[in-house]
């Protein structure tokens, strides 16, 4: 007899029942509740107190493609004057920044994993402007893959920019907004609150940056900075995640971890197994569309702006995207704490297929 099935059913059992009795018994405190969540929601937004932009510098990093890109161009319009740090500073994404010709907004060439270019950015912002109001961490990038495929330089690799790279700006750029009692925004993610089979490498960054943010919030109250982190949903379809060259770099990551997995992991799982992520990766790429990405990543941008300049940020921004009705993974990032391993597991596996045998997965 599996006495653990037994446990997680009766468990199930309970819950289901003693939800439905709170919800019978207590159901006009919780209609009250919806109907004060849904008032706030609306009301709040025409009583919160914004900041002038009165030209404030800002530095966002990451900013060749996706949010970072995006944001770039939104506040340099709105009369901040922007610093976008690009990995490639004669890149396309660049490029497409310069044809903007907008003068408020500087190109910077930064790899947030080389100490030498964070400094030379250090100094440029100090000439340029003189002092810094606001940071954007927005660089990163994932790796997917299950643990026992991805290499340990891949995790390095990730966290080195998604993780690492966060605390190097904002160690290097501390002074200056302690200074200006300026803004911190960290780009974590919905992931970032929950575990996902397959994204353990970026999960882990995400989690790490979550810890971080919550940890330099507390930290910096005391000098009047805000601190807040942004976690968007399902943006893949909007943003450069899942690019022509993310993809090609994507394919050339599989590629090393089959050529250097043992022959007992080439024969229990096959070659088609570590590519199934790639798979994936190409289909969101054709559901991407340039065009139309800008106005689909506004709420995201909104909610940096916000983190920037409202008088009284919020920690976090979980900001729900997708292109269905709901955004299933911002579902997730609500509900995920309160849930039973047994319940989370189960909803994730169906949603995955990850406890489906290999073959029927790679079928």
């Amino acid at each position: 007899m599996n006495t653990t099935l037994v446990y997680r059913m009766l468990m199930f059992i309970f819950l289901s029942f003693f939800t439905i009795n709170i919800c019978i018994d207590y159901y006009v405190y919780i209609i009250s509740l919806l109907v004060l969540k849904i008032t706030y929601s609306y009301v709040e937004p025409k009583f919160k107190e914004l900041l002038p932009v009165d030209k404030k510098a800002v530095l966002i990093t990451g900013c060749d493609t996706g949010f970072g890109h995006f944001i770039a161009i939104r506040l340099a319009k709105d009369g901040f004057v922007v610093f976008a740090g690009v990995l490639d500073i004669n890149g396309k994404g660049a490029n497409t920044l310069k044809d903007r010709k907008l003068q408020n907004l500087h190109l910077i060439q930064l790899n947030v994993t080389k100490s030498v270019q964070i400094q030379e950015a250090v100094n440029h912002v100090q000439k340029t402007s003189g002092g810094l109001w606001g940071i954007i961490n927005n660089a990163g990038f994932g790796i997917p893959g299950d643990i026992e495929f991805v290499l340990l330089d891949h995790y390095r690799k990730c966290q080195e920019v998604n993780l690492n790279g966060q605390i190097a700006i904002v160690k290097a750029f501390l002074p200056m907004i302690r200074k200006s009692k300026g803004r911190i925004v960290n780009v974590s993610s919905v992931i970032g609150r929950f575990s996902w089979p397959g994204f353990s490498n970026y999960v882990i960054t995400k989690h790490g940056v979550e810890t971080l943010t919550d940890s330099l919030r507390l930290e910096m109250a005391k000098f009047g900075v805000g601190v807040s982190m942004i976690e968007p949903g399902s943006y893949s379809h909007a943003t450069g995640f899942t690019s022509d060259e993310v993809c090609e770099r994507l394919k050339k990551y599989v590629d090393e971890m089959w050529h250097a997995s043992t022959p007992e992991m080439n024969e229990t799982y096959g070659e088609k197994y570590p590519y199934l992520a790639y798979k994936m990766f190409l289909g969101f790429n054709s559901d991407y569309n340039d065009t139309n990405a800008e106005k689909v990543v506004v709420p995201v941008m909104d909610a940096m702006v916000d983190a920037l300049v409202n008088i009284r940020p919020k920690p976090r921004y979980l900001v729900a995207g997708g292109t269905g009705l709901c955004d299933i993974n911002a579902l997730y990032a609500l509900f995920y704490q309160y849930m039973p391993e047994f319940i989370s597991d189960y909803i994730i596996s169906r949603h995955t297929g990850c406890f489906n045998p290999i073959a029927e997965q790679t079928s």
